[in-house]
């Protein structure tokens, strides 16, 4: 090799040395230059082919097989220098045991001195950053390959035990019938030998067969584990009459309660927390159904149902408070809230009785004394509602509601009448506001008690929403209407055919806001008063009971009902491209709708709330909702995980087949367009 190829190799030195963290530049520089005499008499093709071989398969080969003789190491960094650093030694070494083999002779000039090589006072023995960090980026790639091995292997395993345990139970039981069967084989054999029958003159052959039958013994049923039917098991998070969740599962037979919720087939919970929903698009033979899609909140949230409805009536051109009441959205993380409470504060002075009205100057005094005690910031967009309400909604008290955006069952929901009130309200709520509620236990004599429990209520979010101060009554009482809508896998949406009626305790009237049994149907809230129950049991009444009632005024049915379905379709289509925006599969929810009906019946959409309530409190409601989970399984649960079911449902309802499915399908959810 001539001397300009050497001095050419030099400048192209492979970078084979690791610098490490607590080696500074210098030190390297000088174990290079006492090493540099002794680097140019190796063999300079044999250091080329090792920078080529670590971008090679060997390279994997001997990570691979080194994982188990590597002591400890604190991070795959660390793992990835070392790994470097032996690969190049061996490959040295290698290079040197086959020119001693092969005994090739290199002539290489007489090494210089470290004075006349001044391109190599300050060589770079280090490896290039970029090809560095391509090696540990492949070294950490193995590990997490290896470790997503092992953990499959670990749940696969887990998966075979579960099943082996549940088919060992079915073998047996099956044995103890087959056992039975025999037993009472054997009763019926000695009762008819104890009671022989009249002589029969047989012939000879005949006697053969059963003397040969006799003699050969039985041989036992064998039963193919294969042929067993597929077991499944679900996943309860408790609350909210779970059992009778469980209920449901018991009348199907392949399904059976399971306490590990990394395997469970299918999870009920009262929320998605704890649900990891990016699983559920892995291609995987474990299936996994949840009861919630991952963005719920979209229209559960009383906040988002109010800006979906309005964008989509902005769309279609429609007054979003013919189908919700009045609202305005008041958040206090949201950049515009100084914008929506100004919105809201001059819509509720415009259209306040004129005793209360005050005039322009005036009123914005008042607005700016509002927005100091709230502390709040100037937003640049100004908003002015230009719809107007209708006339049920308003009356001499000018009644409002005050609603947390992100609580159920009637908590945090205050009626006010004064703007003073309002502010005061939205302060203590963002320090913590000290509510009492009342509740339901049972002594050690099993007799029911009650007691005062105090919570603290934290939140900033609201919806300041329009009272409607006209309502439609029963019995001079007040009470809205609980409906089911049901979302499914593949995005198809159902309504229940049946709901039901929440009744006040107390008659209505306007000029006592604090008593919440006037005002507030929720059964969380009327269960505690002294007068529930008494005029309907649970405070609830049927379909079938108000359209009796209101027959003479209105067909309840065919008007009522069939709005309310169409109102829920609209608001479930505002969220088609939102609720499950990541397209994630095995995602069912049953939402319970609130409608409210004013004095003129006209109907409008208050609420929507995921996990809604299940507590059977009354015979209606014993009969209706074990038939509407049901037949909700049905057609998620038998679909996905298929299984021998009876097709009479174990739930029957009043004036329906048992055979039949009360969901009613709506149709597929797709966007709104103009």
């Amino acid at each position: 090799m001539s001397e300009e190829q050497q001095n050419n190799n030099v400048n192209q030195l492979p970078n084979l040395v690791n610098q490490r963290s607590n080696r500074n530049t210098s030190q390297i520089d000088l174990n290079f230059v006492q090493k540099s005499k002794t680097i140019q008499s190796e063999n300079w093709e044999m250091l080329q082919r090792v920078k080529e071989s670590l971008e090679s398969k060997a390279f994997s080969n001997f990570f691979t097989s080194s994982l188990a003789k590597l002591p400890n190491f604190k991070s795959p960094q660390e793992l990835a220098k070392v790994l470097a650093d032996q690969f190049i030694q061996n490959e040295i070494k290698k290079g040197k045991k086959r020119e001693a083999k092969s005994a090739i002779k290199i002539q290489v000039s007489q090494p210089q001195t470290s004075d006349s090589l001044p391109a190599l006072k300050t060589p770079q023995i280090r490896l290039e950053k970029n090809k560095f960090n391509q090696i540990r980026s492949k070294s950490r790639d193995k590990l997490r390959e290896l470790e997503m091995i092992k953990e499959q292997e670990r749940e696969k395993e887990q998966y075979n035990k579960e099943n082996n345990k549940q088919n060992e139970k079915i073998l047996k039981q099956k044995n103890k019938l087959l056992s039975k069967d025999t037993q009472r084989q054997k009763e019926q054999d000695k009762s008819f030998v104890e009671q022989p029958s009249p002589p029969i003159k047989v012939s000879k052959n005949i006697r053969h067969t059963i003397s040969i039958m006799k003699l050969q013994p039985s041989t036992p049923i064998e039963i193919n584990s294969q042929s067993q039917p597929t077991l499944y098991s679900y996943f309860l998070g408790g609350g909210n009459n779970s059992e009778l969740i469980k209920r449901v599962f018991d009348y199907r037979p392949d399904w059976h309660q399971t306490t590990n919720t990394t395997r469970a087939n299918f999870r009920w919970q009262q929320s998605n927390h704890g649900y990891k929903y990016f699983k559920l698009n892995w291609h995987k033979s474990h299936k996994e159904l949840l009861n919630h899609f991952e963005f719920h909140p979209e229209i559960s949230n009383k906040k988002n149902l109010l800006l979906n409805i309005s964008a989509a009536c902005e769309i279609l051109k429609l007054n979003p408070f013919d189908i919700t009441p009045v609202t305005f959205a008041i958040d206090f993380t949201d950049a515009q809230v100084e914008s929506n409470i100004s919105a809201f504060y001059n819509f509720y002075n415009k259209n306040a009785p004129e005793q209360k009205q005050l005039n322009k100057q005036d009123s914005q005094n008042k607005l700016n004394e509002i927005k100091k005690k709230l502390r709040i910031a100037p937003s640049k967009d100004k908003k002015q509602l230009e719809f107007q309400m209708r006339d049920s909604f308003t009356g001499p008290d000018y009644l409002w509601l005050l609603k947390p955006t992100g609580l159920n069952r009637g908590r945090g929901i205050h009626v006010f009448q004064d703007i003073d009130n309002l502010v005061e309200l939205l302060i203590d709520y963002q320090y913590g506001y000290h509510e009492k509620q009342i509740e339901t236990y049972k002594d050690e004599n099993g007799q029911s008690q009650q007691k005062v429990v105090q919570y603290l209520l934290k939140t900033s979010s609201f919806v300041v929403q329009k009272y409607i101060e006209k309502p439609l009554l029963i019995k001079n009482r007040k009470f809205d209407i609980r409906v089911w809508v049901f979302l499914n896998t593949d995005m198809s949406c159902y309504f229940f055919k049946e709901g039901y009626i929440r009744m006040a305790s107390e008659e209505y009237r306007t000029n006592d806001v604090d008593n919440i049994y006037i005002h507030l149907t929720n059964n969380a809230i009327q269960q505690h008063s002294d007068k529930y129950g008494q005029q309907e049991l649970g405070n609830q009444l049927s379909f079938d009971s108000v359209s009796d009632y209101f027959k003479s005024k209105i067909d309840f049915r065919g008007q009522i009902v069939e709005k309310m379905k169409e109102m829920a379709y609209f608001a479930m289509k505002t969220v088609a491209t939102k609720i499950n925006k990541l397209n994630r599969k095995f995602c069912m929810e049953i939402f319970g709708f609130d409608f409210f009906l004013d004095e003129l019946f006209n109907t409008y959409l208050i609420e929507v709330n995921t996990n809604p309530c299940l507590e059977e409190s009354s015979p209606l409601l014993q009969m209706l909702i074990p038939r509407m989970i049901d037949d909700a399984f049905v057609l998620t649960v038998d679909q996905i995980f298929p299984t021998q079911r009876d097709l009479v449902s174990k739930f029957p309802v009043t004036n329906y087949s048992d055979t039949e499915n009360m969901w009613q399908l709506m149709g597929e959810l797709t966007e709104i367009q103009g």
